[in-house]
């Protein structure tokens, strides 16, 4: 986490630091050190939510490296100097995820945001931002009316806080508006379409739904004393849902997401963990000749076991006996081609030149992009620009670096891979490449623009180099 990738997804690009959905202006600083110190170089510059993550991500790692207390009691100062007189956070930065914006009033997204944050350090609860944090919190729930992401929070900031009512509360009321089906239990924005039903494709929820029903399964498994069996029950179907979302890389849909499942998990494993279970066998078998065993026990219960299908498509069954839990995941990759479909994005791609007009353009030549938002929202979440290269040839970084400078993004990405935030209103760029070696007969290549946050929203269009025909 001490290195140049930042906690929580933040990541560094020239005037702006970018935090996985939260963009926050940046002013120069002289150079830091390596380690935690470059981070502490940004901290006077950066939004509340970053802050408030950091902070807290160098509290809790005190027992593990050294960090310097003065440090975290300036980040906390920092904190306390954005806090009103209710006690709520004033907002800071653009946020580039439309789904989590809590209601009416983000701030109270906000201040349930750093609430908890505090709280994980853990502060104590008698400390003077801290008490006044919990009293906006349990004003903006007395007045009601709060967006279901905002609700989640602040379930998980009163189980911290041993506010066992108002956790209570809370989560009663987040029951009905939950979506139990197949045996788990999930939480998602209002007005969602429902998903297209596909033979091989189960789409993974947005990051949103994600996140929120993460903090749900930590408000649920966060009480003193331990939580009650009812809770461990619906606890249960919670983890399965979320368990269903991880895709084979273990993570989820975004940084942001993955990062609170993660930590809801770890918690539900914690809290149904027993030394007394036995070992687990579990049987694949095809309706063949094909059967495998993976033997799960104490010695090997963390460890990775995988097994590539001999048949695909092919009819498999799995049975598991003995004691304790295992978690199986299947895995199905394939490629079809893109359909054309209703997408709310307008991408267009041309080279410049568009003809072979010189012997020059075998060489180098310019890739132009238009796009504009035009789905139902004003502007659009965060949206990566997927710009995939000709076989041979390869990005002219000082043109790369300029267009990233113009976007939302971070040197950490590659470099055909660019940021943005887009409206209504047509935004254009362009790069140079050149050949890094020859190529004949060159098949177009692939530009996807797509919503981070909610990758099934996406578009995709196609480019040919000027000179494609023939020998290059």
């Amino acid at each position: 986490m001490y290195s140049c990738s930042l906690p929580y997804g933040l990541q560094l690009s020239g005037p702006c630091c970018f935090h996985s959905g939260w963009r926050c202006p940046r002013t120069p600083s002289p150079p830091a050190s390596t380690g935690h110190g470059r981070e502490l170089s940004l901290l006077p510059a950066l939004c509340c939510r970053l802050t408030a993550f950091v902070l807290k991500s160098f509290a809790q790692a005190r027992s593990h490296i050294f960090i310097e207390e003065k440090h975290i009691q300036d980040a906390l100062a920092w904190l306390a100097g954005k806090q009103k007189d209710n006690g709520c956070f004033r907002s800071s930065g653009t946020l580039l995820n439309n789904a989590i914006k809590g209601g009416v009033d983000d701030e109270i997204t906000l201040s349930a945001y750093i609430t908890i944050a505090l709280l994980e350090i853990p502060l104590r609860i008698t400390h003077s931002v801290l008490r006044s944090a919990l009293f906006c919190l349990e004003t903006a729930m007395e007045q009601g009316g709060n967006h279901v992401y905002t609700k989640a929070l602040m379930a998980y900031a009163f189980a911290l806080a041993g506010k066992e009512e108002k956790r209570r509360a809370l989560l009663d009321s987040l029951d009905k508006e939950a979506v139990k089906e197949d045996g788990s239990i999930h939480w998602q924005r209002p007005g969602k379409q429902p998903e297209a039903d596909l033979p091989f494709y189960h789409p993974r929820a947005p990051s949103a739904e994600v996140e929120m029903t993460s903090y749900v399964l930590l408000a649920y498994l966060t009480m003193q004393p331990a939580s009650s069996q009812d809770d461990l029950s619906l606890a249960a179907q919670i983890a399965k849902w979320i368990s269903k979302q991880q895709n084979p890389n273990g993570g989820f849909s975004s940084t942001q997401d993955t990062v609170v499942a993660l930590q809801a998990l770890s918690r539900y494993g914690a809290s149904t963990y027993t030394k007394s279970g036995g070992a687990s066998i579990v049987t694949l078998q095809s309706t063949g000749k094909f059967q495998t065993q993976f033997q799960v026990d104490h010695t090997n219960r963390l460890l990775l076991q995988r097994m590539a299908l001999p048949e695909v498509p092919g009819d498999y069954s799995m049975g598991v006996t003995g004691e304790g839990c295992v978690y199986v995941q299947t895995s199905l990759r394939y490629n079809v081609l893109p359909k054309p479909e209703e997408a709310p994005f307008a991408l267009e791609v041309h080279t410049v030149p568009e003809t072979c007009d010189s012997p020059q353009v075998h060489r180098t030549f310019s890739i132009a992009i238009n796009i504009s938002y035009t789905g139902k929202r004003p502007v659009s979440n965060m949206v990566i620009v997927d710009i995939k290269m000709l076989s041979g040839f390869i990005p002219v970084k000082s043109s790369v670096r300029k267009v990233k400078a113009c976007s939302v993004g971070s040197e950490l990405l590659e470099p055909h891979l660019f940021p943005f935030q887009v409206s209504n209103v047509t935004q254009s760029f362009s790069f140079a490449v050149e050949q890094d070696f020859p190529v004949q007969s060159l098949k177009p290549a692939v530009v996807k623009v797509y919503d981070y946050y909610e990758t099934d929203e996406f578009a995709i269009a196609e480019y040919s180099a000027p000179c494609s025909k023939g020998s290059v």
